[in-house]
């Protein structure tokens, strides 16, 4: 498995230096490396420091939904889009989302006229940290970071390999004023005293953790050398070595702020002390999974110019596996940090595009991999956000559809679980509590937390069930009808060649029928196994049987709405109506549904990647996974390596270059979004072991090219950890038991047991292991 990411050449994003940096966290402070040998800056950021944001008392409108479903009545989506939305707004409903804050910037600057050489840049995904290096004459320069999660403390380290060769000038300083708001940031301060650098800013915000003053307060220690302070400057001198030790604060008074935040970095340890107490702290998150099918040391540059000409290659899809890994641990934690938003903890701008967290299938991404890449405590915490907003999900429904229960609104920022972002297509999607109930109980599937699933999981299940309940209305042949419902973030081809307009609001999404379906399925069997809820069992159970069947296009493809009116439109980077095959499990091989599925995910191939995405490179790549096709999925995710990244393998919405390749005409920027980056992990697992249904599927959809490898260990539904090895005759797996006992194995296509067998059921005890062979069929 790739150790580090590798760089030849500074950050160079003409106008938001930021976006190439390289990136360390520890779940609450990330820091962004940029800028190059002589002038260094290190972007400072907080999970929980927000900025803006109203927040205002939600009205009843609940009346103005007969008016959507008369319009859908009507055949009249066009007219239906809008009418939520404009009541809300009538009644002077027309809060704001806060958005991530950037916190400060670390400024390094060296005096030397002399030219470098052999600049590199590396990020060591085992120790979260990242190093800076080159040559200058005969002195070779180093210059490390980290955020040390023992003591939440900013490390960086700059020596020369010759004594007394290390000088510079080190401050804190308002992030790239350039592109701030007027107004954004107020009564900013900073200031030096001896070899302590101090710096405030106001932050008016309705996020209560971040509300006041933040800053931070950075110790400049020499070895050696001359130190001066000269108003918000330190300059160190002809020394051999300097450490700087950085402390941040959010939501306190400037003067309390810096007087604890110097205590910490006074008494902070020394670079390499720090470094160890940190390392296994970050390793205990970062490992448990690793994938390997190469061997080398190549650049970021040469891997992506080889991506782009030829295709990715197995080192580029090792390196983004580790990547996704390492960014994900980075941006969250075991702690009471925040889920991880579109941006992580690298938000460098001050109006980011999409900060925020997104429910209706990019929350979920970044949440694909903790379960199968056995990181179960980093889902809990997401998990624990969630359900501490269910009395304002309450509130939605209420207020919003006449409900009970809970409405997920898909955009959420941390100041509020109530409904801000109230465009059309983003009101009327009301399956957001359905699918977030499936990463509540698989969280219970994949550990065997009983506790969790009686006290967390099935009491916000039930309650997205009763929003449901009260939501479904029958139709005239007595099926249930989801009125109104849209397929995020599509438009039917209907819709816009009948009326010209592109409305998404519509009747009986498939998506809704799909998660609607599992999340009933599963409120039922976590009922039978804690007892609770008895008195719904029934209910539950007629719910299931009202659900209106799938409907299918002429071509035998699943229809993405099951209602003739609306007809599909491919060319589109969302795959929603897929949900029963990935992210879900509902819809099983052998079924019409199945190869429905299978049928319009190839007519969506069929059309190019030009209307994908970054991010639906990744989902596509777990359908394709789940529908075996290994060598479908490889092509999804080298098509987002080629197109999609940066120079730091940050992953953009689109294809950045403008060739057409990726989502080109969608939007002329390309917003970073981190999605893709930490989703890539979940789909290479995918691939290789599946146990979605509960049964074990060994190399699901393994790639051609990817003809030797190794996997492990991989998390499954029971708890089973599991370590695959490959070659292309022959392959070995270890299997360890998890807290259910009975495990059965499935090899894929083209594999066999030894013994000739595709199936085999396992009886072991917790933690027992077996090692078992299989051979090309």
């Amino acid at each position: 498995m790739k150790k580090a990411l590798t760089m030849r050449y500074p950050s160079s994003w003409h106008g938001e230096m930021w976006r190439e940096g390289a990136p360390c966290g520890n779940g609450t402070v990330g820091a962004l490396v940029y800028g190059g040998a002589d002038d260094e800056y290190i972007l400072l950021n907080h999970t929980q420091l927000w900025h803006g944001g109203t927040i205002l008392p939600m009205p009843d409108v609940s009346a103005a939904l007969s008016d959507v479903r008369r319009h859908l009545d009507s055949e009249r989506p066009d007219l239906a889009a809008g009418v939520l939305r404009e009541a809300l707004h009538g009644a002077g409903y027309k809060p704001m989302i806060t958005t991530p804050f950037p916190l400060c910037d670390i400024r390094i600057r060296r005096n030397s006229e002399n030219p470098i050489t052999g600049y590199r840049r590396k990020v060591f995904f085992e120790r979260a940290e990242v190093a800076v290096s080159w040559q200058e004459n005969d002195v070779q320069f180093t210059r490390s970071t980290f955020v040390s999660r023992a003591d939440g403390l900013v490390y960086t380290n700059i020596r020369a390999d010759q004594p007394g060769k290390t000088s510079l000038s080190a401050w804190l300083d308002l992030h790239d004023p350039e592109t701030m708001p007027e107004g954004a940031v107020r009564g900013m301060e900073k200031n030096a005293a001896e070899d302590m650098l101090f710096y405030a800013a106001e932050n008016e915000t309705v996020y209560v953790p971040a509300k006041g003053d933040f800053g931070a307060v950075m110790q400049v220690r020499a070895k050696g050398g001359i130190v001066t302070a000269e108003n918000d400057t330190v300059t160190v001198e002809n020394a051999d070595e300097v450490t700087l030790v950085t402390g941040v604060f959010i939501g306190k008074d400037r003067a309390s702020g810096w007087e604890d935040t110097a205590k910490a970095v006074r008494s902070a340890p020394g670079y390499e002390d720090a470094l160890a107490l940190h390392q296994p702290l970050h390793l205990a998150l970062y490992s448990g999974a690793e994938f390997s099918i190469s061997e080398g040391d190549t650049s970021a540059e040469e891997m992506l110019m080889e991506a782009y000409d030829t295709g990715a290659s197995n080192e580029l899809m090792e390196t983004m596996y580790a990547y996704g890994r390492y960014l994900f641990v980075c941006a969250t934690g075991d702690k009471d940090e925040m889920p991880v938003h579109l941006t992580g903890l690298w938000c460098g701008t001050y109006r980011c595009f999409w900060a925020f967290h997104m429910f209706n299938v990019n929350f979920e991404m970044i949440y694909w991999q903790a379960l199968s890449g056995n990181q179960p405590a980093l889902l809990r915490k997401a998990l624990d956000y969630v359900e501490a907003m269910v009395p304002d999900f309450r509130e939605n429904a209420k207020k919003i559809f006449g409900c009970r229960g809970i409405y997920l609104n898909s955009v959420n920022t941390p100041e509020s679980g109530l409904s801000v972002i109230n465009m059309d297509h983003i009101i009327n999607w009301t399956a957001g509590a359905a699918w977030v109930s499936q990463h509540f109980y698989d969280y219970y599937r994949f550990t065997g937390d009983e506790a969790y699933l009686r006290d967390h999981a099935l009491p916000f299940m039930a309650d997205a069930a009763l929003f449901l309940e009260d939501f479904l209305r029958t139709d005239k042949s007595g099926k249930y009808e989801f009125s109104p419902a849209t397929s995020p973030e599509n438009t039917p081809g209907s819709t816009k060649s009948l009326f010209g307009s592109d409305s998404q609001v519509t009747k009986n999404a498939s998506m809704d029928i799909a998660c609607t379906r599992e999340l009933l399925t599963n409120l039922l069997e976590g009922s039978r196994i804690t007892g609770l809820y008895p008195h719904k069992r029934e209910t539950w159970q007629t719910m299931l049987s009202l659900l209106p069947d799938y409907r299918y296009n002429s071509d035998g493809s699943l229809k993405e709405w099951a209602d003739d009116f609306y007809t599909d439109n491919n060319a589109h980077r969302h795959q929603s109506h897929l949900y029963g095959v990935f992210p879900g499990h509902s819809i099983r091989p052998g079924t019409k549904e199945f190869d429905a599925v299978d049928k319009a995910e190839e007519n969506r191939l069929a059309l190019g990647l030009r209307s994908q995405s970054s991010w639906s490179c990744v989902y596509m790549a777990g359908v394709f996974s789940r529908l075996g096709k290994g060598d479908r999925a490889w092509l999804a995710l080298s098509e987002m390596l080629r197109n999609c990244c940066m120079g730091n393998l940050f992953t953009l919405h689109n294809d950045w270059r403008r060739t057409g390749a990726v989502c080109c005409d969608d939007l002329r920027i390309a917003p970073f979004q981190i999605d893709a980056n930490i989703g890539f992990p979940a789909a290479v697992n995918e691939m290789l072991v599946s146990s979605a249904d509960g049964d074990i599927i060994l190399l699901p959809a393994l790639p051609g090219k990817w003809k030797t490898g190794s996997i492990g260990e991989i998390l499954t539904v029971g708890g089973h950890r599991i370590s695959l090895r490959w070659n292309e005759t022959e392959a070995e797996v270890k299997v360890i038991c998890g807290w259910q006992n009975r495990i059965t194995l499935k090899s894929g296509k083209g594999w066999r047991f030894t013994d000739g067998s595709t199936e085999k059921t396992l009886n072991l005890a917790k933690d027992e292991a077996v090692v078992l062979k299989l051979n090309q069929a």
